[in-house]
């Protein structure tokens, strides 16, 4: 069942921001390594997915998903946050949507980067969020100091 243009919009949105809470569980080490707590990052991709980095190194899904369960509570005791802004759905084309955003990168209260990402998403109800990731390219706006 395909979803109103502005539904699908606002759920790109929100799975946005949950990615990054995610993200931000598992590297500060808030959540258990567990296979459980690992499942809300790892099904959020289609198995095509590939992410452009800052850097301009382009990674499949499989690489991601190691690097990342390697990095569980790498940022533990730092304080670390990731605040997502200016979320701007670009385009809408069927269960498909262009969304770009912004991630800040804090350390406790000082911001330490900013990337602008643009992110190729799908509607897809057996994902976490309802959304499957097929694409993310980042630019650094501000790269870590």
């Amino acid at each position: 069942m395909t979803q109103e243009p502005s539904e699908l919009a606002a759920v790109c949105v929100q799975e946005v921001q949950r990615l990054h809470r995610v993200i931000v569980d598992w590297t500060t080490g808030a959540v258990p390594d567990t296979d459980e707590n690992f499942t809300p990052f790892a099904e959020a991709f289609a198995p095509t997915f590939a992410i452009v980095n800052p850097s301009g190194e382009i990674e499949g899904v499989d690489g991601v998903l190691a690097r990342f369960r390697e990095r569980h509570g790498e940022r533990a005791g730092r304080q670390f946050a990731i605040r997502i802004t200016d979320e701007a759905v670009r385009d809408l084309a069927g269960d498909t949507a262009l969304v770009v955003y912004q991630e800040h990168w804090f350390h406790g209260a000082q911001e330490q980067s900013v990337i602008l990402a643009s992110a190729l998403l799908r509607a897809d109800p057996n994902r976490p969020g309802g959304i499957a990731w097929l694409h993310l390219h980042e630019t650094w706006l501000r790269p870590p100091a």
